[in-house]
């Protein structure tokens, strides 16, 4: 049992003994001559109303040592966090987001300057750089709403496809670019972007982020790079499907490591989710040293390559699904017994 669990256990059961003893009393044959103060008296005077380390009350926080029963199963006996306890991971990672979003300036004007000359090389290497730091935000670009459509929004929900007018940022450019598009018809679409990014470090530093959100977020930056990436689904021109979720895996470190001090010392998430980043990251390193010191296309991924990218990543997701668990918030219900579903039908 992890030791605020045990820590929380033993106050709980010295409170429960404190008031058996209330209620009982003395006992006159044991000691005949000890006087008997009123139970009253014998009750305590500061009851039991705050455990150390926890916003759950004590009743709570005993369910959980026992891992008492609730309708999803056994109740966890790590007790549940303050979203206060989020607060120093999220603005950690607010921070490094507008770094983030600040540094993809960059590239972008680089991809605008190349566009303008004509250099088509020039143009693909500043977009990759462009949508690798897009792509390290992480946590945040699933939270931009239009904005996020806007920078990295996908042709599939418009009626046009790829040629409707609403098909803007990243993607427009990786399609046009990689496709034969003169490069002059692209440089309104990479101004239009660099509108849209120079707007990027206001909007991370407004947006709401919940500790909900939070704890959800680093498994679901490497479910998007399974269900988008390593599938060529979410850039198929350029094929920058493993350097994407390279990058997917640097968002996700990143995440992990603003809530390790949260994370340390409630329960056993932490150990696997590093290993697993770290056979992840060798296994891409790996592939980028086979490769030339490249990323390389998807489709130029040996047979085996692909077995060893998409069984270490299934691992990783295994791991960082433990995560959210172990930063609750909030208990689940118990689970109702038959006498309050009695009461309740009644009520």
């Amino acid at each position: 049992m992890p030791r605020d669990s045990l820590r929380a256990a033993l106050l709980v059961c010295a409170a429960l003994a404190a008031a058996l003893l209330a209620g009982c009393g003395g006992d006159r044959r044991t000691h005949p001559g000890a006087a008997v103060a009123p139970a009253a008296s014998l009750a305590p005077q500061h009851p039991l109303t705050k455990v150390y380390g926890t916003d759950a009350s004590p009743a709570d926080v005993a369910a959980a040592a026992i891992q008492q029963p609730t309708a999803g199963g056994l109740r966890s006996e790590i007790n549940p966090l303050s979203e206060h306890d989020f607060d120093r991971p999220i603005a950690r990672y607010r921070r490094y987001a507008i770094a983030q979003a600040r540094a993809m300036q960059q590239p972008v004007a680089a991809l605008t300057a190349a566009l303008q000359r004509s250099d088509r090389d020039a143009a693909e290497r500043a977009w990759g750089d462009a949508y690798d730091r897009y792509l390290l935000l992480g946590a945040a670009y699933g939270a931009l709403g239009d904005l996020d459509v806007a920078i990295d929004g996908t042709p599939g929900h418009l009626a046009g496809g790829v040629a409707d007018p609403d098909f803007t940022g990243l993607h427009r450019i990786e399609h046009d670019l990689y496709t034969g598009v003169p490069t002059q018809q692209i440089v309104p679409f990479a101004r239009r972007l660099s509108a849209d990014v120079d707007k990027l470090p206001h909007a991370l530093a407004k947006i709401e982020i919940t500790p909900l959100d939070y704890a959800t977020r680093a498994h679901e930056i490497m479910e998007d790079a399974q269900r988008d990436m390593i599938s060529d689904r979410a850039a198929p021109w350029s094929g920058a499907g493993v350097r994407a979720t390279a990058d997917g895996l640097t968002a996700t470190e990143t995440v992990i490591d603003t809530l390790r001090p949260v994370l340390n010392g409630r329960g056993d998430a932490l150990p696997p989710v590093d290993t697993w980043m770290l056979a992840f990251r060798g296994v891409l390193s790996e592939v980028r040293r086979a490769h030339g010191g490249t990323w390389p296309r998807l489709s130029a991924l040996s047979h085996a390559e692909r077995q060893r990218v998409d069984g270490t990543l299934g691992a990783l997701l295994e791991a960082l699904s433990a995560v959210p668990g172990t930063l609750e918030t909030a208990l689940p219900p118990a689970v109702p017994t038959i006498a309050s579903q009695t009461q309740e039908s009644h009520g």
